[in-house]
C-alpha cells in the first residue's frame, strides 16, 4: 500500500472550491493533472477522467464512491481488481475562517504499487500542483 497526501489553504468558500472542482468542462484551462472528465457525481455512478500520460491523453473509468458538494468527492479506479491495482482517490474541504483547507489523498493497493514506484513518484508531484492550481483559481476573481 502507498497513501499520497496533499493539503493546501484555499482562501475561497468551500463551495467554490467544489465549484471549481467539479466543473469537469474546465479541467483544460486549469488542471495539471486532469484535462477532462464527464459523468454524474452521485455515489455509484460511474466517472471517466481524461488524464495526459506522456504525449498520449488516456481516459480511465473510475466508480465515485462519495459526493457530497462542498465537503467530499472520492472516486475508485481499479486496473483488474484490488490484487493487482486499485487506488482511491479523494479530495476533502473543511472550512477554515473565512476560506477551505483542502486535502488531496490517494490510497494505492496491489501488486503493481511496488513495480510502479517511478511513475508513483511523478504522480505525487502532480498531486501537490492540482492543489496549488485549484487553490490560483479559486482566489482568483471571476
Amino acid at each position: 500500500m502507498r497513501e499520497i497526501t496533499a493539503t493546501i489553504d484555499i482562501a475561497a468558500s468551500p463551495d467554490r472550491v467544489w465549484d471549481a472542482l467539479t466543473d469537469f468542462s474546465r479541467y483544460a484551462d486549469w488542471n495539471p493533472m486532469f484535462t477532462g472528465g464527464s459523468g454524474t457525481l452521485t455515489a455509484g455512478s460511474p466517472l471517466a477522467l481524461r488524464m495526459p500520460i506522456g504525449k498520449i491523453p488516456m481516459t480511465f473509468k473510475t466508480l465515485v464512491l462519495a459526493a457530497d458538494p462542498g465537503r467530499l468527492l472520492r472516486w475508485r479506479g481499479r486496473l483488474i481488481g484490488p490484487a493487482i491495482f486499485e487506488a482511491v482517490h479523494e479530495f476533502v474541504l473543511t472550512p477554515r475562517g473565512e476560506g477551505t483547507r483542502l486535502l488531496q489523498r490517494e490510497t494505492l493497493v496491489g501488486g503493481l504499487v511496488p513495480l510502479a514506484s517511478p511513475m508513483i513518484d511523478t504522480y505525487e508531484k502532480q498531486v501537490v500542483r492540482l492543489n496549488e492550481a485549484l487553490r490560483d483559481r479559486c482566489q482568483t476573481p471571476s
